[in-house]
Parts: structure tokens; sequence; C-alpha cells
């Protein structure tokens, strides 16, 4: 049965991460955490983001190739943006892997984890209330934007998903509109495109040092990786599809609410500490 609601979650996983380009992990890494807490899976955040990382290199693969054929990534773009969030995503696993965040303290990552779904949400639902124009790709494709400001989202984005096992794209998706004003198909599909160049980077980090740490195993991130993969791909190629036909206005409404429920499933020990803090226990 839990490999069942695993496969599931990963084809939801695929067809959101696919159709907004932000990667898997999560939705996939709350997954987890319901469904093995009650084997002692809140002291596993390690490995769930180790094992989701590898999932979210396979997964934006499929909604890359869709993306591509509707010449939505902006390569000009990328070949700044990847390199920049390559060097992030090495130095947030290795943020990641501190003390501060090993053992017991994994509760604090979920914390953050939890915190940083808030602001997805917030993000998602603030811009519903936002008059779309009617989205359409850039007149000018192979127009040039400055490197610079590329590099400043490739680090933020590659640093975010080092630390908290993820894409990235739900950071660099927001910041490559405000910054280098990308329509948002064309940030979709250029920070997937983002997401392919990092996430088998992170993943490989990240699972040598979660073993090297005793904090799990690469053959425990290998067998849930599996659980989610094939379902996940098959639903990124669906949601790469549906960027480019379904109004992003309708996902985000879907989007934001399952944020919402894992930000609660993920700030669980926030609440316990807060009632300890106020009452004692």
């Amino acid at each position: 049965m839990e490999y069942a609601i695993l496969a599931l979650v990963g084809l939801v996983a695929g067809m959101l991460g696919g159709m907004l380009g932000i990667g898997g992990s999560i939705i996939m890494i709350p997954a987890m955490v319901a469904v093995y807490t009650p084997s002692g899976g809140a002291s596993r955040m390690q490995q769930y983001q180790a094992a989701a990382m590898i999932v979210n290199f396979l997964l934006i693969l499929p909604a890359v190739v869709r993306h591509h054929r509707a010449r939505a990534v902006l390569w000009d773009v990328w070949r700044w943006l990847a390199p920049a969030a390559m060097v992030g995503i090495v130095l947030g696993v290795a943020t990641s892997l501190l003390p501060l965040f090993k053992g017991g303290n994994q509760k604090y990552m979920k914390i953050l984890f939890g915190l940083f779904l808030l602001y997805v949400a917030y993000e998602n639902l603030r811009k519903l209330l936002v008059k779309s124009s009617g989205e359409k790709l850039l007149a000018d494709p192979s127009s040039r934007h400055r490197a610079w400001k590329s590099v400043c989202v490739g680090l933020p984005m590659g640093f975010s998903a080092g630390l908290l096992g993820i894409g990235g794209g739900a950071l660099g998706v927001p910041a490559l509109q405000m910054v280098l004003h990308l329509p948002l198909r064309n940030a979709i599909a250029t920070s997937s495109a983002a997401i392919m160049a990092i996430a088998w980077l992170g993943a490989a980090v990240k699972n040598v040092g979660v073993q090297a740490g005793g904090d799990g195993t690469i053959a425990e991130s290998l067998k849930l990786a599996a659980c989610f993969a094939p379902t996940a791909m098959i639903g990124s190629y669906i949601g790469g599809h549906l960027t480019h036909n379904l109004p992003i206005r309708l996902v985000r409404a879907v989007f934001a609410a399952l944020m919402l429920a894992s930000a609660v499933e993920m700030l669980k020990p926030a609440a316990a500490l807060l009632s300890r803090l106020v009452f004692g226990r």
C-alpha cells in the first residue's frame, strides 16, 4: 500500500513539477514524512531529501523535452543560469549537512521546509489575484539578457535546492519573472532546463554526504526514488504539455492548496515546540 501511495504521489508531483517548472520535492518530501512518520520517519529528513533529489533529475527530463519543442526554453539565459545554480546547489547541500540539521536537529529542517512551502503558497495565491494579460512566449526568443542577472538568480536557486532538497524552481520561476522580466511560460521552461542541469549534481553530493554522515544510505535513496520515478516521469511529460495548453491561473489554485496542506504536515514540529514553550509540555 505504501508503494502504491508513493507511486500516485509521484504522478501528481510529476504533473505539477513539469507544469510549473519546480521539480517534485515539495510534494514528495511531505508525502514521505506522512507515510513513514509512524515508523520514525520524522528523523529521516536527510534521507528523504536525498531520494527526492534523485527523482527530480528523472522527473524533469520529459518536461524539458516538451518545453524545448514549444521553443519556450531561453538557452541564452540558461547558459549563465545553470552554472551559477550548480555552484549554489553544492553550497546548499554542504550547508544542509552541517550539525545544525543532523540527528534530532532534523526537525529544524522540517520547520525550514514548511516555512518555504508557506512562501510558495503565498506567491501562487498572490498571483491568482493579479489579472492575467494572456501568457505569451517572448516575441524574440533570441533576445539577449544581462549575464549577471542570470547569475544572481542561479546562485540562490541552486542554494535553496541544495539546502531543502528541492528542484529550485519554486524560487527560480518567480525570480526569472521579477529579475529578467520573463513571461511565465518562458520562466517555467528555462527553470526546468536549469533543474535538469543541477539535479544530478545535487543528488550525487547529497547522497554521498548522507551516507558518510550516517543519516541514511544510497541504497535506501534509490529504493525510495524507484517508487516515485516511473509515474513522475509520465506525469512530467503530461505537465509539460499542459503548461502550453491550460491557463496557468487554473493550476495555481490547486497548487497553492497542495502547498498549504504540505506546509501543515511539515510544521508539526514547530507547533510542538511552541506548545512546550507556552504551556511547558
